[in-house]
């Protein structure tokens, strides 16, 4: 008792200088310390009045995470690991850094603002990156990341998270309705809907497998077709189970492991995830405020 009375009190400095706190996210854009309340950073360099959070294998060591500057560097990061732990059976991979402090801090804190933070890094790959080379973003899971901070910004008023929120890309005059159900394409699916069962012969769906496919020209129509889709057909075909089987698509945990999906690692065909993640991203978002509502 007195040992557990004795390390609450040793955590209380730590817990008053997160009362107020900003989190800037690795997006672009200006910003700069803020003068009320604690300011958190990642992997930041250009500042040295911040708290400065790293992942472990950034900062080379074998611990999750590394805190700088804080008021107890040790137990922010036995604090951040603990959450980062939960999470990952919500989300079925390690969570960023990010999404780990927001939810920290929706717990102590009395005030969170959080800034370039979408949790939608790009995908798209740059021309001289090797075949080999992957995305540091991948790793993440990013889709589920913004469905659990969807719940937590949803409940706890005191989080301001404005990026978090997205708009629909709106495509009238581009999109074809070539089918009723997208995410059957994309899952490769067999349904055009929750019951209804379709020939695979009838349509052309997204290959997931590691290998370039035959069809390499036809898969990338396809991702083209999808990447210009109206939010409308998303949306009327939108359920949970689908999007939850959309987050593995963008993603993989362990590439030194286990071979990608062929669309994340090609140069031309990934060019076109960010437009398709982002109207699944705002059909979850419109799902989470509906599940709210209710």
């Amino acid at each position: 008792m007195i040992e557990s009375i004795e390390n609450m009190m040793s955590l209380t400095p730590l817990y008053h200088s997160l009362e107020r706190a900003t989190i800037i996210g690795n997006a672009d854009g200006d910003w700069s310390p803020c003068n009320d309340g604690a300011t958190i950073t990642f992997n930041a360099t250009v500042h040295t009045n911040t708290i400065n959070i790293c992942n472990g294998p950034y900062a080379g060591v074998s611990e999750a995470f590394t805190v700088d500057r804080s008021e107890n560097d040790q137990a922010f990061v036995e604090i951040l690991t603990t959450v980062a732990q939960s999470l990952v059976s919500q989300i079925d991979c390690w969570p960023s850094s990010g999404l780990t402090t927001a939810v920290m801090l929706a717990v102590i804190s009395k005030h969170v603002s959080l800034m370039r933070m979408s949790l939608l890094p790009s995908l798209a790959r740059c021309e001289n990156m090797a075949a080999s080379e992957t995305l540091p973003c991948m790793v993440h899971n990013w889709l589920g990341e913004r469905r659990i901070a969807l719940g937590i910004a949803l409940t706890h008023p005191h989080l301001y998270w404005p990026e978090l929120y997205i708009q629909p890309t709106v495509l009238h005059e581009s999109s074809q309705q070539f089918i009723d159900d997208p995410f059957a394409i994309l899952l490769g699916a067999g349904k055009s809907s929750e019951n209804e069962e379709i020939d695979p012969s009838q349509i052309s769906r997204l290959k997931i497998q590691a290998q370039r496919p035959n069809d390499y020209e036809e898969q990338l129509t396809i991702l083209k077709n999808l990447a210009s889709l109206d939010i409308h057909y998303w949306l009327s075909a939108a359920t949970q189970q689908k999007l939850l089987k959309c987050e593995k698509l963008f993603y993989n945990q362990t590439p030194e492991d286990k071979l990608s999906n062929w669309f994340l690692v090609d140069l031309k065909a990934s060019q076109l995830l960010d437009p398709i993640r982002h109207q699944l991203a705002y059909c979850q978002q419109v799902l989470v405020l509906q599940h709210i509502k209710d």
